[in-house]
């Protein structure tokens, strides 16, 4: 099990409701899930979870989603997530796959999950689409439990493989039709997060995205600004430190090795840059949050 997997399964009150093929496939149950905060982390696998009673809320890049009864949100790799609350009452089921799994399906090609997922990982589904999805985890789980000389992760990438294909262009259909049409400020600011989500690891500069979206710094800086409550250099920088703290709690690299996977000049630049912003320098972040 990987440390990052090891997060989310700390939350988990019935041990026994876990299914699992290896680090590859995990499946848990009707997990009954703790009341406590996940800090900020980047997933290495995909995760889905189906609510079918009660609420969980989190975040998802930065983006604030609440699950609820019939829906599901998929989460992808190097996706970064957190989680706020959980309801008493949540009953559910979540699949954690590595990405090594994914893309032996290859799921990312049959739902054009790279881009779509990305700007939508919250569906929900109709009374037939999650009894599907519940069946498909009940196959998945009955074949791990199953006894028998049969390769059984060729087995789980068949069946994945045949469920996805299925819902293909149902998931498809709410990634864009019957959208409300955005006021052009919020296409603007939709656009912004969407280039920052992408770039903020080597660009941190509000010029650089200005100059991508054809519009002035000074413009963009103020429509930002005017939508979302926060200034545009804000939003960058959160996701550059949400970032950092997630590779300093849920990774084992070296300080440096953040630093350069974040684009910094010099492991003494991010240690300055992460201190104005959180207050404390990254090896005393990491270690209080051991």
């Amino acid at each position: 099990m990987t440390r990052k997997a090891d997060h989310l399964l700390a939350g988990i009150e019935n041990p026994s409701s876990i299914v699992n093929a290896g680090d590859e496939f995990i499946i848990l149950d009707d997990p009954t899930l703790l009341p406590y905060n996940l800090y900020p982390y980047r997933n290495d696998g995909v995760i889905a979870t189906f609510c079918e009673k009660g609420y969980a809320c989190g975040k998802v890049n930065l983006r604030e989603y609440r699950v609820e009864a019939n829906g599901l949100i998929l989460i992808l790799p190097r996706q970064i997530i957190s989680s706020s609350e959980v309801s008493p009452d949540f009953k559910g089921k979540v699949m954690l796959i590595s990405e090594r799994f994914a893309d032996s399906i290859p799921l990312g090609a049959m739902l054009s999950l790279t881009r779509s997922v990305e700007h939508k990982p919250y569906y929900v589904f109709s009374s037939e689409a999650a009894d599907a999805f519940k069946s498909y985890i009940g196959l998945c789980k009955n074949m791990m439990q199953m006894s028998g000389n049969f390769d059984v992760m060729e087995v789980l990438q068949l069946i994945s493989k045949a469920f996805f294909i299925a819902m293909k262009e149902y998931l498809a259909q709410q990634v864009s039709p019957g959208k409300p049409a955005s006021s052009s400020q919020e296409e603007i600011v939709e656009s912004f997060l969407n280039l920052v989500e992408m770039g903020y690891r080597h660009h941190r500069n509000l010029d650089y995205y200005a100059d991508k979206m054809c519009k002035s710094t000074k413009y963009l800086s103020r429509v930002v600004a005017e939508s979302t409550g926060r200034k545009a250099s804000e939003w960058i920088e959160r996701c550059v430190i949400m970032d950092a703290k997630a590779q300093l709690v849920s990774s084992r690299k070296r300080i440096a090795e953040i630093s350069d996977d974040l684009g910094f000049p010099s492991q003494s630049f991010f240690g300055k840059y992460f201190k104005r912003v959180t207050g404390l320098s990254p090896r005393p972040y990491r270690e209080a949050n051991e």
